[in-house]
């Protein structure tokens, strides 16, 4: 059917029907029912560089799996070769460098435990389970943001295979072309099969925010949340305001079972007594209902919100940017919350500011460097919802983008979309096309927020 995938280092070849197929097309987003013609499962950087031969060879079009966490599921595609990163996980730490080289596949949870053991970290997300390569190619908006910029700020290096099975070392000597691009262009230029990050000081422990006000209070709380972001510094800026209604879960009090409520947790990357007086304004925006706000180990911090995203569920999301909350566009988010046809809904809105909005917009691909806030909303729909579930999660969109910041969405907060690169990258987009026509002229790498070369 094929022609033969070399036999080099360990890789594996499954085709549909054979053991592991359908376990290793999943991903976390269950509404993503794609199937590759074949998937290689990569333990080496060999194995990626005979994969993506065999795809040449053979005419398949490729998706890279890392984490296999964005809403869109661009990691499976179908009648291609998936390539699965998922088993290169390695994380080393070059403490004399401050450097954390980061193979291709780790997820963020498996950087965070080792850059800790060194009072060390990677400004990464807000979940330990997301795959680290799909986060930091698209930006990275995570808790150290503020202080220390997005995931892809702080990439410094990478080895990257290209469309031809060539493997580049990507620096700001070698490729800086490539090296711009990947901070923030996505998987459009290759296979990245080991990052290199810069490390900060960050821990062991942190002050954090975690304080949880009735939905009640809603426009109160969302008044004075602005008011705070306006003002708040480097070490404050790191938080997130997220409304839901509550599941009826074991590890929640039975009082609060199907409870519409808003949480706002943050990070505080100062010395903790400071972060402790810094923050007192968002635990007095409204009566609290549970205020868990305290010192914790930062490896606990990034890993608190996993039991919120559920895993293996019909998932729909959106996202766009704001410049200000106004009272209109208070009142336009909350009339969709309270339209929500189904109770899982999580809205989030990220507070952004500091380091991250003072990187110079063309300074690397990431190109939104200048809104207060980005807003993402993922709908888990139930058997039956999802038509319902997907139509109104794009009616969020559309009611909200007219008082967007430049129309423009996270990329990794947001289904596939006609549109939605030229509109993320802004005045970068004609430079990453010219990117992306000299490392991949035919598109093979077309399973993302797509670069069309043409």
């Amino acid at each position: 059917m094929y022609e033969v995938l070399e036999e080099k280092g360990k890789s594996s070849l499954i085709l549909p029907g054979e053991y592991g197929y359908e376990l290793r097309r999943m991903v976390w987003n269950n509404s993503i029912d794609k199937k590759p013609a074949c998937i290689s499962v990569c333990e080496s950087e060999e194995d990626v560089v005979q994969a993506v031969k065999f795809a040449k060879r053979n005419g398949l079009d490729i998706s890279i799996r890392s984490g296999g966490h964005h809403v869109a599921g661009f990691g499976v595609c179908d009648g291609g070769l998936m390539i699965d990163l998922s088993n290169m996980r390695k994380v080393t730490i070059d403490e004399n460098r401050q450097v954390a080289l980061v193979d291709g596949g780790a997820r963020a949870g498996d950087v965070d435990k080792e850059t800790q053991k060194f009072g060390l970290a990677v400004p990464l997300g807000t979940v330990s389970k997301v795959g680290v390569g799909g986060l930091a190619l698209s930006g990275g908006i995570g808790y150290l943001r503020g202080k220390y910029g997005l995931t892809c700020d702080n990439i410094i290096a990478a080895r990257v295979v290209t469309n031809d099975g060539d493997i580049l070392d990507v620096n700001e000597v070698s490729h800086s072309d490539l090296l711009w691009a990947i901070r923030g262009g996505g998987g459009n230029f290759g296979v990245v099969t080991r990052f290199e990050f810069a490390l900060h000081k960050v821990g062991p422990k942190v002050f954090t925010l975690d304080v949880m006000y009735d939905y009640k209070d809603a426009k109160k709380i969302l008044e004075k949340f602005n008011a705070f972001v306006l003002n708040a510094t480097d070490d404050a800026i790191a938080i997130n305001l997220i409304i839901t209604v509550l599941p009826p879960a074991a590890f929640l009090p039975e009082s609060l079972h199907m409870k519409k409520v808003i949480m706002v947790t943050g990070v505080y990357t100062g010395d903790i007594e400071d972060g402790e007086e810094a923050f007192k304004p968002l635990q007095q925006l409204a009566t609290p209902i549970i205020d868990q706000s305290m010192v914790m180990p930062f490896t606990q911090v990034q890993n608190k919100l996993d039991k919120m995203i559920q895993e293996y569920v019909n998932v729909y999301g959106t996202s766009l940017y704001f410049q200000e909350l106004t009272e209109e566009v208070t009142d336009a988010i909350l009339s969709k919350i309270d339209s929500a046809p189904v109770p899982s809904v999580l809205f989030q809105l990220w507070a952004l500011g500091g380091e991250m909005n003072r990187v110079a917009s063309d300074a690397t691909a990431f190109a939104i460097r200048d809104a207060k806030y980005a807003l993402l909303v993922d709908t888990m729909a139930m058997p039956g919802e999802d038509e319902m579930c997907e139509l109104w999660t794009d009616s969020v969109y559309n009611r909200l983008l007219p008082y967007s910041h430049k129309r423009a969405s996270y990329l990794n907060g947001i289904g596939q979309g006609e549109g939605l690169a030229r509109l993320a990258y802004q005045e970068n987009y004609n430079r990453l096309v010219q990117v992306k026509k000299r490392y991949d002229s035919d598109n093979k790498f077309r399973h993302n927020h797509n670069i069309t070369p043409d």
